[in-house]
């Protein structure tokens, strides 16, 4: 097989694929505008104005912290690191809202607390994606399975039929495309209902910012350690350049005053751009039209809690001829 993009599908997907002795090979550009190099790795099981439950996360959420601990051990890395989360209201409208689903249980099991300011919620997560991918890189370039270069789709041959994938004169039972919304993504599915979102946060220094804790009211705020954490992130549909922009430097820095509660320091701003489809879904499957040709991405803010779970219903249709979930399946969408 051949991965083409590390961000973090194809990171997840190679462990996955390499824990279940699949044979494969990833290319990788760096990364250099992936959402993962930016992202803040957040598993949150209640999101959105109406406190809803992310999706499946009662299910997938063990099974990611599974996954992510098994990586530690191969990788040699902390990724896991389990959060409070202060979900604060914005307006009395949002709070009554809260205060009866938390009084009919509906946000169990992990409302924890409501409070005048904020509901209080158990079972969220930071993984630490820069370390992921820095650790998986290094492993697969030790092992010889990195290709550090950028792949062109001119570059691929495709078989009629049965056949290998032939690229820069090796071949591949398969490529996966997991390159989020670079070139290769827009070339081979460019009838998809994708769009490009573009975020920026901070890296921030503040008193009294506590490690491993969330606070969060439209934007958030990530204590990664003592006095230093992550802010973000500010969302432009549309947008695939990565230029750090003052008008969102002036939003994040109002943003962490105000859940900070005080003054901050500004360590570094950064840039990158997400895949998302329509139904806020991701997809994986085969090309329908394609011999050869899989997708694994379009993660959107979830992407930390669907990863693990996708990858390996990637290894299950790769190895045993499994059906992909059709909820997830790429052809879901009439083309």
């Amino acid at each position: 097989m051949l991965i083409v993009g590390q961000g973090l599908a194809g990171t997840a997907l190679g462990l996955e694929l390499e824990a279940a002795g699949i044979d494969c090979a990833i290319v990788s550009d760096g990364h250099a505008t992936a959402a993962s190099r930016v992202a803040a790795g957040l598993i949150n099981p209640i999101t959105g104005q109406r406190f809803a439950r992310t999706w499946r996360v009662e299910e997938l959420r063990p099974l990611a912290q599974a996954a992510y601990r098994r990586w530690e051990t191969v990788l040699g890395v902390r990724l896991w690191h389990d959060l409070r989360l202060e979900r604060r209201f914005r307006d009395a409208t949002e709070r009554e809202r809260a205060a009866r689903r938390f009084a009919t249980g509906e946000l169990a099991p992990f409302a924890r607390a409501l409070t005048d300011e904020a509901l209080v919620l158990d079972g969220a997560a930071r993984v630490d994606l820069p370390a992921l991918l820095g650790a998986a890189a290094q492993r697969w370039r030790s092992s010889g399975r990195l290709r550090e270069t950028r792949a062109g789709a001119e570059e691929f041959v495709w078989p009629d039929g049965v056949g290998a994938v032939r690229w820069r004169g090796e071949e591949f039972a398969a490529v996966i495309c997991c390159t989020g919304h670079g070139a290769l993504a827009r070339a081979w599915f460019a009838g998809w209902p994708f769009a490009a979102i573009k975020g920026q946060i901070l890296t921030v220094r503040a008193a009294g910012l506590a490690a491993d804790t969330v606070r969060h009211d439209g934007m958030w705020l990530i204590g990664e350690r003592e006095g230093q954490g992550r802010v973000g992130a500010t969302f432009e549909r549309d947008r695939e350049d990565v230029d750090t922009t003052p008008a969102a430097r002036e939003q994040l820095i109002a943003a962490a005053r105000r859940l900070v509660g005080g003054e901050i320091e500004v360590a570094e701003q950064a840039a990158g751009v997400r895949l998302a489809l329509a139904d806020r879904l991701p997809a994986i499957g085969w090309h329908p039209r394609r011999s050869g040709l899989g997708f694994f991405g379009a993660l959107g803010s979830k992407g930390s809690l669907w990863a693990p779970w996708l990858a390996q219903r990637w290894c299950a249709v790769l190895a045993r001829g499994a059906e992909v979930p059709p909820e997830v399946a790429l052809t879901r969408f009439a083309l």
